[in-house]
């Protein structure tokens, strides 16, 4: 697995903290990501995660960077014998972080640092912008041309 950032993947490392906290009278876990950098050395405790991104997604990359507070998004697998999460997956993409949300994974969000907001930007200027603009009718194809 090749640690070396590109035009549209950046290696990087997260990592989790968990906290005891009581909501309605009952203890429960409270997770969070502790830090989010690029990936250099394997580190204890740190998880090592690709951010890919896709063509497809850049109007979902420019909404989250127009926000007024980008983030980033990682999915998590919770293992509920031992009441512990791993991170499988991140995106910039809000779009693909709520196809993610069914319930058997854990979605965790992070503000986004300004290093990765300014490579999807450079991402986004050298591929340019995906606009959705729906598909338009092709003149003479509806029913009043049948005449």
């Amino acid at each position: 697995m090749s640690a070396t950032k590109t035009t549209d993947n950046w290696p990087l490392q997260v990592s989790l903290s968990v906290e005891s906290i009581e909501v309605n009278g009952w203890d429960t876990d409270r997770w969070q990501i502790d830090a989010i950098e690029p990936h250099q050395d394997d580190k204890p405790d740190f998880f090592h995660l690709d951010l890919d991104l896709h063509k497809d997604e850049r109007t979902a990359y420019r909404f989250n960077l127009d926000s007024q507070q980008p983030h980033l998004f990682v999915l998590c697998n919770e293992d509920e014998m031992d009441n512990t999460l791993t991170p499988i997956h991140i995106t910039a993409s809000q779009d693909d972080a709520a196809s993610f949300m069914d319930g058997e994974h854990k979605m965790l969000e992070v503000a986004m640092p300004q290093a990765v907001q300014c490579w999807i930007d450079t991402y986004l200027g050298i591929h340019g912008e995906l606009i959705d603009c729906g598909k338009k009718k092709k003149k003479g194809k509806g029913r009043s041309s049948e005449r």
